[in-house]
């Protein structure tokens, strides 16, 4: 069922072309059938005329029904049974906040070494006193830290535009939210599609949209039971005031319901 509804997705603009031009030529034809319904002399002419306007009611009937069914097939029920607005998924307890401490050295307080007692000798007209010699110690610098790695997500190349949750190449099942961020600096709206396959990189269909900016929350809640089992492919596009968008991120889910 789901793959009819791509079909239709996919093929729509050239359904509503062939009914446009369809609908030009029967204009054509009630122009033909009104002249020619003026010019009749017999009845029977007339009568003529009357079926054929009746039929080019018809067609433009039909033609209103495919356009209704295109655009439904394509759009509205894909969406209807792919999202789920109801839902409040929480957020995956391996997402929550993790605090690592960090080891702070302690100041190094410079030490001395004691002066030893002198002690004269008897035999030594003039004893020389010892030098004694003062030891301090050196603070050593603590060692650098390492560079912290990149904590962005496989597939999301932008940090403006990532998915955290579910992980890629994760199987997922029944109603899941997709977790991450959609920011910019010029900001507009998101929006989430999705197309079947591994890496998929053309052929996605939209599947919903969000006007506001997400920081590492829930993007879209979806319920994976509408869609085939296997592999799918979910989009993320970040777009500008001026229509631009950095790469997007894509993440490549399992479903098995």
């Amino acid at each position: 069922m789901v793959t009819i509804f791509q079909l239709f997705a996919t093929y729509a603009p050239y359904i509503y072309l062939a009914c446009g031009l369809t609908a030009l030529l029967q204009l054509y034809r009630l122009w033909q059938v009104r002249s020619e319904r003026r010019q009749a002399l017999f009845s029977l002419e007339r009568e003529r005329a009357v079926q054929d306007l009746h039929n080019i009611f018809v067609v433009a009937l039909f033609l209103l029904l495919v356009m209704g069914i295109t655009y439904f097939a394509g759009n509205t029920v894909p969406r209807a049974l792919v999202l789920e607005p109801a839902a409040q998924p929480t957020l995956p307890a391996q997402f929550a906040l993790e605090i690592t401490p960090t080891n702070t050295p302690l100041p190094v307080t410079e030490t001395s070494t004691p002066l030893p007692t002198l002690t004269p000798t008897l035999t030594a007209p003039t004893p020389e006193p010892l030098q004694a010699t003062q030891t301090a110690l050196v603070p050593t610098a603590p060692p650098a830290p390492a560079a912290a790695p990149s904590n962005l997500p496989g597939g999301c190349p932008d940090s403006r535009s990532t998915i955290s949750a579910p992980s890629n190449n994760a199987t997922v099942s029944g109603v899941l939210a997709l977790v991450g961020t959609a920011a910019h600096d010029q900001f507009n709206y998101y929006k989430i599609e999705f197309a079947p396959g591994i890496n998929a990189e053309q052929g996605f269909t939209y599947l919903t949209d969000g006007r506001g900016q997400v920081f590492n929350d829930t993007l879209a809640s979806i319920n994976t039971r509408g869609l085939a089992n296997g592999p799918w492919t979910f989009q993320l596009t970040v777009v500008d005031q001026t229509g631009n968008f950095p790469p997007p991120c894509r993440v490549t889910l399992t479903i098995a319901n």
